[in-house]
Formats: C-alpha cells, sequence, structure tokens
C-alpha cells in the first residue's frame, strides 16, 4: 500500500514523548513492520485493515486503534483514506494497557484531542502546553470503550481456507458441511479449529465477519438493505437487529459520535 505523509522523519526518533502526522493511504502492496513506540491511529476518512499473525482488525471512521509497540503489523485499504496517526513512547505513564492491537471507541473530546496532537511539533518539551495536552489525551483514553472489529485468524489450512472463502463471499450462505467439504475435511474437524485457533465457534466467527465486512460497506455509504443482502441476511430488519446486538446501536447511527 503506498503512503504519502507529510512528515518524512522517523516518529522513533522523536524526542516529545507523543508525536503525530497526517497520512494519505491507497491500495497497494502490503508491508509488514513495527515500531518502538504504540500508534493511535484515527481514521478521518475511509476504513483502514490492520493485519497481524494474530488476526484482522477493522478500523472504521470515528474509531481509533491501538498498536502496542514493537506488534509486527501491516495496513490495508481497499480504497484511499485519510488517518491521524500518534506515536506514543512506551515509557510514558499511565498508557492504555492493551496488547498488540485494539479498536475503541471515540468521544468527540479525544478526536479533538487526536486531531490536536497529530500537529504538534515534534520537539515540544518536557511541563510544556503541548505535553500537558498530551497527558490529557493519554487520561481520557482509559475512559473509552473497546470496539467489537476484530477478527482472529484460524491456523490450519483447512481453517483457513474456510476463512477465505467467507472473506471472499460475504453473502455465502453454505451450510459448514458443504464449507467443509470444499475444503477437504468434515465439519467436525472445522468446528473443532476454529474453536481451539480463534476460541470462537465457527458460527460466532462466520457472525462476526458478516457484521464487520458490513461495517466497511456501511462506511462507504451503501445502503443499509443493500448491505444486508451483500453479507448474507434475508431482511434488512434481521440484519439491523444483529448489528444492534454487536455494537450497540443501529447502522444508521454507528457513526454518530458520543
Amino acid at each position: 500500500m503506498s503512503k504519502i505523509c507529510q512528515n518524512e522523519l522517523n516518529p522513533d526518533q522523536a524526542p516529545a514523548f507523543i508525536v503525530g502526522r497526517t497520512e494519505q493511504w491507497s491500495p497497494g502492496d502490503l508491508i509488514y513492520h513495527q515500531h518502538t513506540k504504540h500508534q493511535l491511529m484515527y481514521a478521518t476518512r475511509g476504513v483502514v485493515h490492520a493485519l497481524t499473525a494474530a488476526g484482522v482488525w477493522v478500523l472504521p471512521p470515528s474509531r481509533a486503534l491501538w498498536i502496542a509497540a514493537g506488534t509486527e503489523h501491516a495496513l490495508k485499504v481497499k480504497r484511499p483514506a485519510e488517518t491521524k496517526v500518534l506515536y506514543v513512547d512506551s515509557s510514558a505513564s499511565n498508557i492504555l494497557d492493551h496488547q498488540k492491537c485494539t479498536v475503541v471507541n471515540v468521544s468527540l473530546l479525544v478526536r479533538e484531542l487526536i486531531l490536536a496532537c497529530a500537529d504538534l511539533p515534534w520537539d515540544y518539551t518536557i511541563n510544556s502546553a503541548q505535553s500537558r495536552l498530551s497527558l490529557v489525551l493519554i487520561d481520557q483514553l482509559q475512559t473509552l470503550n473497546v470496539a467489537p472489529v476484530s477478527l482472529p485468524n484460524p491456523i490450519d489450512s483447512r481453517a483457513v481456507h474456510v476463512a477465505d472463502i467467507l472473506r471472499k463471499e460475504p453473502s455465502n450462505r453454505e451450510p459448514l458441511a458443504i464449507l467443509a467439504q470444499r475444503a477437504g475435511a468434515s465439519s467436525r474437524t472445522i468446528e473443532r479449529l476454529f474453536l481451539q485457533e480463534t476460541q470462537m465457534t465457527f458460527g460466532a466467527w462466520r457472525h462476526r465477519q458478516r457484521l464487520i465486512t458490513a461495517l466497511e460497506f456501511l462506511a462507504y455509504g451503501e445502503s443499509v438493505t443493500n448491505i444486508a443482502f451483500e453479507v448474507g441476511y434475508e431482511s434488512a430488519s434481521s440484519f439491523v437487529a444483529a448489528f444492534r446486538e454487536m455494537f450497540g446501536t443501529t447502522p444508521a447511527r454507528y457513526f454518530k459520535m458520543n
């Protein structure tokens, strides 16, 4: 994935304990990498996928993605996107106690703090106004709820094959027995592999995959009715009910901030 940054300096070497920049993303090759600092990424436009060995996290607009220092990851977009990215020194006190990757819901206050901190100079001093603003952001991050937009990856090639089918065919409604046959395994084997390797039943994994895919369609402005059929629901009402159960709100209100 190609990237154009406002500031091409290495943020891992910046002296301030929180520095940021705006990044424009376009579809392209995936490059796995890691940082010595934590990252907090906020999507101002488009949808970003964060891939790690453990799974996939989807970052929709109005949410933020925390990537712990040292986590090897790659970022992917299907359409152009824009993000504000903050790099947080791992020695900073009172930072989020999340491991690897986590997507969190963002309040209006935290959104404004992220936008402000992304534009700070990279050489501000301790006890400066910029430093105090950064500390307010760190404190506010503790109050945010985790958004259920992660999907753990299976490992066994047969389970991976089933997962790939459902990612490529989100409207697929084939029973597990058929999907397992396509992967050269029994339905019992696929059930066991998903439970062992993702800590989710196959049905729960499939359910979450559908709704995460729906979230991306929603971010690009597709209608609820079209999305419902694109991810395999029989009606818009059944889709809305499932969406509300997982995300705690309706599709129409999901991108409205508190």
